[in-house]
């Protein structure tokens, strides 16, 4: 079933280099084969995490071989892409949130030019996020890593017609190739120490010889990875890439880029190559010091703001915060039932946010596209105009708030609850930083159902291929919130469970070597 591996790479790649080609047919083609592209790859990451979820087996596939290992040396010599449940996790949520992003694109980009070139970087978007998630070669990581970077630059600029769109790439560019330079010189400094790539052998001869060299490579990974996922204080970038971004891009932006090629890789190095080499209880209070500036400025922010998207970007910055906070008290309580629930409740939290960010951003693209603002004050009433739109927004802000019975709660309980017993402050700080994010979205609330404003009065819902993925992603918060506990025992926490056996990591590339 390892074969299916490399089809998660193939599919949207061939869909990409294709587009020029399908092209030609028309406009509606273009769209209609974004599709079906990310359909397919949506069923076989699906098929992927089914396998992997059954068998409890970490899946290995090597490129232009059947073994990493080198003929007659007992170490690896090729590119090996692994696939653990985390990473299989990760990739289904990846392509389940790019598919709705493109369904919801075929109606709310059909009034841009240039469609063929934002379809092509979409699905290498993609691509890129798909291979930080199931590569076990640094290079490979920074190679992917690279791709999904200049697809979301485009991609955040792709309206360039507009001030506000080729400012934001800039500055996302400028910060995101310095955060680059940082995971570069990093990978060299690990290289240069112990002469290879993959992963699983880095970890075993980090274990065996944790040289101050690859400290100093862990201190510029890390930090690389906490600019690419927008964390306090180097979180400016996102706050104008995210809102500048046409919505479809936001969602994915918010829900998946900050994650995949930042917390995600942060939490795979650390535990998977890194863990047996350092003080984990170190850098697991760094991370979680960041975790809390984050996640109470990221919050704080947002209550102030009266741009829409803007308001959605810091609340992104402040749930990235949770993120952190689980996966810092992860590994300073490594190997302890207080450090593997914070590590479910990030692991959990990740594939909520995705979730219920990716619909706000929608709700925010169904606004723009019938009234063309995005001002909270000329958005006064706009639920008696726009029903169903106004649910989804309802549905989205009391799920990231944390009220049950929605997915929110679950993941955001773990959290308090791993950080009370860890240490009563970061608990408290946690649920500072909840109360400013409520009242961050109960301020956008009562604007939706308040007294109607001149400016709403001819707004309408939009159509069916913009409606359909949020009620999609509706449905998805309304029933993950009704089984929240037997998705965290069956599926979060034993995510959490592998992602802390670096020995099992080691020995599914190397075997006995």
């Amino acid at each position: 079933m390892n074969g299916l591996i490399p089809y998660l790479i193939i599919a949207p790649l061939l869909g990409a280099f294709a587009l020029p080609i399908v092209g030609l047919a028309g406009r509606k083609a273009r769209g209609a084969w974004a599709i079906f592209i990310t359909g397919i790859t949506l069923g076989v990451a699906a098929g992927l995490f089914k396998e992997v979820w059954e068998s409890g087996e970490i899946l290995v596939y090597t490129l232009g071989a059947k073994s990493p290992l080198g003929n007659g040396v007992p170490f690896p010599i090729r590119i090996v892409w692994e696939v653990d449940l985390l990473g299989a996790l990760f990739a289904l949520m990846v392509a389940f949130i790019t598919f709705v992003a493109v369904l919801y694109s075929s109606e709310y980009m059909k009034h841009d030019t240039g469609l063929e070139k934002y379809y092509a970087l979409v699905l290498v978007l993609e691509v890129g996020m798909l291979g930080i998630a199931v590569t076990g070669d640094l290079f490979n990581f920074y190679v992917f890593l690279e791709i999904m970077s200049i697809a979301s630059y485009a991609l955040v600029a792709f309206r360039n017609d507009t001030w506000e769109g080729i400012e934001a790439g800039i500055k996302y560019m400028f910060v995101g190739s310095l955060a680059s330079s940082f995971i570069l010189l990093g990978i060299v400094l690990l290289y240069g120490q112990y002469g290879t790539l993959t992963m699983a052998y880095l970890a075993k001869m980090i274990a065996e010889n944790p040289t101050f060299t690859a400290k100093v490579a862990l201190g510029l990974l890390a930090g690389g990875l906490l600019f690419k996922s927008g964390a306090v204080p180097v979180h400016m970038w996102l706050a104008d890439a995210h809102p500048a971004a046409p919505s479809s891009i936001s969602a994915m932006l918010s829900g998946l880029v900050i994650k995949i090629g930042g917390t995600y890789a942060l939490a795979r190095l650390a535990f998977s190559v890194f863990s047996a080499g350092i003080s984990t209880r170190t850098v697991g209070w760094i991370i979680i010091f960041f975790a809390c500036v984050t996640l109470i400025v990221g919050n704080a922010m947002a209550v102030i703001q009266t741009d829409m998207k803007r308001l959605f970007a810091f609340s992104s910055v402040g749930q990235i915060g949770y993120i952190l906070l689980g996966i810092g008290i992860g590994l300073a309580a490594y190997g302890s039932d207080v450090g593997q629930v914070a590590l479910a409740g990030a692991i959990y939290h990740t594939v909520n946010h995705a979730i219920m960010k990716a619909l706000l951003f929608l709700v925010a693209g169904a606004v723009i596209h019938g009234l063309g603002t995005k001002n909270l004050n000329e958005l006064s009433g706009i639920a008696r105009k726009m029903p169903v739109t106004s649910f989804a927004f309802l549905v989205g802000a009391a799920a990231i708030i944390g009220l049950p019975p929605l997915n929110g709660f679950a993941s955001k309980w773990l959290i308090y609850e791993s950080s009370a017993l860890f240490n009563p402050f970061l608990a408290a700080v946690a649920v500072i930083g909840t109360a400013f994010c409520t009242a961050a979205y109960i301020r956008v609330l009562f604007t939706f159902f308040g007294r109607p404003s001149e400016r709403v009065m001819n707004a309408s819902e939009p159509g069916k291929a913009m409606l359909v993925p949020m009620l999609i992603l509706v449905a998805a918060i309304i029933v993950m919130g009704l089984f929240p506990w037997a998705i965290s025992d069956k599926v979060m926490l034993p995510a959490a469970k592998t992602l802390e056996n670096i020995g099992a990591y080691v020995s599914a590339v190397l075997g006995g070597a």
